[in-house]
């Protein structure tokens, strides 16, 4: 059961790449609604290097605590209840959101509402994933 839960930990690469995908287009939404002094070129280069820079800087220590919290949950869940990997995968993201729903409505930065729906359609992405692994032997 170890090995299975470590690698059920393991498709968390996809929440990861989710952030990141999503935080690619937000900011090239925002700056091509936000300036019509650069080219779409502009645009693009520039939030192809401000992404990578935003998420490992300022959105690290929030990525930190998130996937420790998915880490935990899903060895929690996973080992100890006997439920569906949709099901467990919705919980976790039921525990996980409502704080950046929060934080989005009370700072006015949008970009959480984003990211909570990235890492809900990231966890559903997981469960095809989970899936195969449970059913392994």
């Amino acid at each position: 059961m170890l090995k299975k839960i470590l690698l059920i930990i393991r498709t968390n690469w996809l929440n990861l790449l989710g952030f990141y995908i999503c935080m690619e287009i937000v900011m090239i939404v925002l700056a091509i609604s936000n300036t019509n002094h650069l080219s779409w070129q502009g645009v693009l280069f520039s939030t192809l290097l401000a992404a990578p820079f935003l998420l490992f800087t300022y959105g690290l220590m929030f990525l930190c605590g998130v996937f420790t919290a998915i880490v935990l949950l899903d060895t929690i869940l996973f080992t100890g209840f006997k439920l569906d990997a949709l099901s467990i995968l919705l919980i976790e993201w039921i525990l996980i959101v409502p704080v950046f729903i929060y934080w989005a409505f009370e700072y006015h930065y949008w970009l959480w509402i984003a990211l909570c729906t990235s890492f809900l359609i990231t966890q559903i992405m997981r469960k095809y994933r989970i899936d195969k692994i449970l059913v392994q032997n």
